[in-house]
């Protein structure tokens, strides 16, 4: 029975999880750590798992946030206010502030001209790239074939678009 009690199945949006209590109640008062402990009444599905009718597959993030207090996305996300909006209904606020963060340096790094003289998706050589490093070492903006590539020294986090 006390293996029961650490064991969470989650049906989200159509998606099931499987987690340990000990991580939804990581973050006090937050939805999920309410939903979970009984502050809240969870409704359930067929299968009696909680039922949460929002994102499944955004949540993936919700949740290894949960873990590692970290926001980790794959490479290109591009999901990001969705991920906000969802970090918002969970009452996640460090979430909420690490999403706009990241929103915030993808605005202002598009917003940056380029180094690069040969168009949008050209490589810029390699003295360009040594001359912008040398005039502003808080942040480097630089397109290669695939797209722009932003990194970003101040939270030594990377982001590529």
């Amino acid at each position: 029975m006390v293996m029961a009690d650490r064991v969470v199945k989650l049906n989200v949006g159509g998606v099931l999880y499987t987690t340990s209590k000990s991580t939804l109640t990581s973050i006090p008062q937050c939805y999920l750590c309410q939903l979970v402990t009984g502050a809240i009444r969870p409704l359930r599905d067929e299968r009696g798992t909680i039922f949460i009718d929002r994102d499944g597959h955004i949540f993936r993030y919700v949740l290894n946030y949960l873990r590692s207090k970290k926001l980790t996305l794959p490479q290109g996300y591009k999901e990001l206010a969705m991920l906000k909006e969802e970090a918002e209904y969970y009452d996640l606020c460090q979430l909420v502030f690490n999403v706009e963060k990241v929103l915030k340096s993808r605005r202002r790094n598009r917003n940056k001209p380029r180094n690069n003289k040969g168009g949008p998706n050209q490589r810029a050589p390699s003295n360009a790239l040594s001359r912008s490093l040398g005039s502003d070492m808080n942040s480097l903006a630089l397109c290669d074939e695939n797209g722009s590539v932003i990194f970003e020294d101040d939270s030594s986090d990377y982001f590529y678009d």
